[in-house]
């Protein structure tokens, strides 16, 4: 058997992904199973012990500076020839909903099956052969449970697992203070990428008060680079304010993530991790990390995207006016960390 995971999107949906591919790898212990994402998210997957190899293509809005669109298209079709070479027995088109761009892909690689979520009423890619309807409330059920119905034309009811990551090695620049800290440990994840996500700096100043007259030490982790990085807003300025705000803190340590890796060994250091909904969230439980989300006060995020499997707190407004996380108050957030921190 050869089997085809596709997962197109955003990091934190490939994260919700993994508990499919454990559940692959648990009934199909001899097949061949591989994984085809981005290079935006591919860090999730490297070196994945349930995947026999990740093939990654590059996404036409996520090229670097000096990429060309015909290089990329280049790569993309070289990737698809090696796909084919393969031979695949199922590609399963992972995702919510109808999911159109990764059935493109599905098709590229030409599998014997298709597997994928179809629209309720029809209207679907003829090259789906083991179509799936996703009905409408299946929004108000989590992703992670969502991927698991996938399965069902292998013959796979199983209940789906914790979310899986590749090993996770604790940068080298956080051991000496985090490998063994004597106190639990909360990180800060300050950055956003959607401005409705955002909680204010002033209000994490204000949360690292409150925190550090307790005994716990704290670490700020954020997206280096300007607040105008298209592919994805940086937070050095608000760094500087923080720091500007505690010049004198012990308990208090500060590290760029420049990429999923150093995210996710970053998280490892933690015993509670406060953040916004997205990726990162996803990554701190998937490291098995209590998580701290801040989410929009829309059902379809809250009841969706939660945390998978691990102790956590979701946060809202609690307002249908004012939904952005911004509005979520600091006192709930408080209460929120301090309920989860491990008993002394």
């Amino acid at each position: 058997m050869k089997i085809l995971v596709i997962r197109r999107d955003n990091i934190g949906d490939l994260v919700c992904t993994t508990p499919l591919i454990m559940t692959l790898r648990q009934h199909y212990p001899q097949a061949a199973i591989y994984a085809l994402v981005n290079d935006y998210n591919v860090d999730v997957l490297d070196g994945h012990p349930a995947l026999d190899g990740v093939f990654a293509y590059t996404k036409l809005k996520h090229r670097k500076p000096g990429d060309s669109v015909l290089a990329v298209v280049w790569r993309k079709l070289k990737t698809y020839l090696a796909l084919r070479r393969i031979g695949f027995d199922y590609a399963i088109v992972a995702g919510s909903g109808y999911p159109k761009n990764g059935v493109r892909l599905a098709r590229a690689a030409k599998p014997r099956h298709i597997i994928s979520f179809v629209p309720q009423a029809g209207g679907f890619d003829a090259a789906i052969d083991c179509p799936l309807p996703f009905h409408a409330a299946d929004v108000f059920r989590h992703e992670v449970e969502c991927m698991a119905d996938l399965l069902q034309p292998l013959g796979i009811s199983a209940a789906p697992g914790p979310l899986s990551l590749p090993p996770v090695v604790m940068p080298e620049d956080l051991a000496p203070r985090f490998a063994a800290c004597p106190r639990p440990v909360v990180a800060l994840h300050i950055s956003a990428r959607e401005s409705s996500r955002v909680w204010d700096v002033a209000q994490f100043c204000r949360l690292i008060a409150v925190l550090l007259q307790q005994e716990v030490e704290l670490l700020v982790l954020w997206a280096p680079g300007p607040a105008d990085d298209a592919r994805h807003p940086g937070d050095d300025e608000k760094m500087h304010y923080i720091r500007s705000q505690f010049p004198q803190a012990e308990r208090l340590s500060f590290y760029p993530t420049r990429s999923v890796k150093q995210l996710m060994g970053a998280f490892s250091c933690a015993d509670v991790v406060v953040c916004s909904d997205g990726g990162g969230l996803h990554l701190a439980a998937g490291v098995g990390a209590s998580v701290v989300g801040l989410f929009e006060h829309l059902e379809k995020k809250t009841r969706h995207w939660y945390p998978w499997q691990v102790p956590h707190r979701v946060l809202t407004s609690g307002s249908a006016q004012d939904w952005q996380v911004s509005h979520i108050p600091l006192a709930a957030v408080v209460a929120a960390v301090t309920e989860l921190l491990p008993p002394a």
